[in-house]
């Protein structure tokens, strides 16, 4: 029999936390230091420019470092969706139990 889905798992879960650290880690290292930068970071600085872009264009009075916000809290989102996604694989498959 599968669990019920414990909601503080799905949106504070490991996983939840290991996507994240995943997709906003490197982008964050490396706007701290350029010499931190890793092709790790490309989903992140894609997600940072094209939201900085159009925010830019919507908002042009704001601040670049404004948009970071965004990015934070879209990185989050996926993350929850990821690790949802990975908790079903990992669920479904026998040979991962």
């Amino acid at each position: 029999m599968s669990e019920a889905v414990n909601v503080r798992r799905l949106f504070l879960g490991r996983a939840v936390w290991g996507w994240y650290l995943l997709l906003v880690g490197p982008v964050a290292l490396g706007a701290f230091d350029t010499r931190l930068m890793t092709p790790l970071a490309l989903p992140g600085y894609l997600a940072l420019t094209v939201g900085s872009a159009f925010g830019s264009y919507l908002f042009p009075t704001l601040e670049l470092w404004v948009f970071w916000v965004p990015l934070f809290v879209g990185a989050y989102v996926v993350s929850v969706v990821l690790a949802a996604a990975y908790r079903a694989v990992r669920e479904t498959f026998v040979a991962f139990k």
